[in-house]
C-alpha cells in the first residue's frame, strides 16, 4: 500500500510540474467565437467607457480587474478609453468554471503473483490529468447616446489553465478578431501566449 501511495504522489507531482512548465512556455489558446455588427458608422479609432450591469456593480473590484485586463486588448483594436464624452460604451461580461473530463485515465494495481489472494489487489483509480477550465467572454458595444448595440462579440475557451490574467485577454482578443466588420459565422480562433505577449495565429 505504501508503494502505491508513493506512486500516486509521484504521478501527482509530475502532473503539477508539467502544468508549471506549460505556464512558463508558449501556449496556444483556441476559442470558439462569433461576432455581429449593426448598420452603423465606422467603429475604428473611437473612444469608449465601460458600462456595468447591476450584478457587476455588486462586485466592483473583480469587474475593475477584468476591465483592466481588457483595456490593452481594446487599445490594439483602435478603441481608446475615455471618461469625457465617449462615443461608445463597452459592456464586458466574463464567466469561468471548472469542467470535469468525460473520460478520466485510470491506473491498474500490479498483480505481483497471479492466483495469490494476498497479492491479487483490486483496481485503483488514479486521476492522471488536471482539471479543465472553461472561460466565456461577451462584449457589447453600444452607442453612448442612443444606447443601440452596434457590435457584439463572444468567445469561449476550455483548457487546463486557470490563470485568468492570461487566458481571459486571449479569449477576448480572439472574440474581437473580426472587429469592426464582424462575422456571424462560428469559427475557431487561436491566440498564442508567449514571453512577447499575445498574437493571433492562423
Amino acid at each position: 500500500m505504501r508503494v502505491l501511495m508513493r506512486l500516486a504522489l509521484r504521478l501527482g507531482l509530475l502532473v503539477c510540474l508539467g502544468a508549471l512548465s506549460a505556464c512558463a512556455s508558449t501556449r496556444l489558446i483556441d476559442s470558439e467565437v462569433r461576432s455581429f455588427r449593426s448598420a452603423t458608422p465606422d467603429l475604428a479609432a473611437a473612444s469608449y467607457q465601460f458600462d456595468r450591469l447591476p450584478s457587476q456593480q455588486a462586485d466592483p473590484v473583480a469587474q475593475a480587474q477584468r476591465e483592466t485586463w481588457a483595456i490593452p486588448v481594446l487599445q490594439r483594436l483602435g478603441l481608446t478609453i475615455s471618461s469625457q464624452a465617449p462615443r461608445y460604451t463597452v459592456q464586458l461580461s466574463v464567466a469561468s468554471e471548472q469542467v470535469q473530463r468525460n473520460e478520466p485515465i485510470f491506473m491498474r494495481r500490479w498483480r505481483f503473483s497471479p492466483g495469490d489472494p494476498a497479492l491479487a489487489l483490486p483496481f485503483m483509480r488514479l486521476p492522471l490529468e488536471p482539471m479543465l477550465y472553461r472561460f466565456q467572454v461577451q462584449v457589447l458595444v453600444r452607442d453612448a447616446i442612443s444606447r443601440e448595440v452596434v457590435y457584439e462579440a463572444s468567445g469561449q475557451h476550455t483548457g487546463p489553465w486557470s490563470d485568468q490574467a492570461n487566458i481571459l485577454p486571449a479569449v477576448l482578443l480572439a472574440a474581437m478578431r473580426d472587429f469592426p466588420q464582424g462575422s456571424s459565422n462560428p469559427s475557431l480562433v487561436k491566440v498564442e501566449i508567449g514571453p512577447g505577449g499575445m498574437e493571433l495565429r492562423p
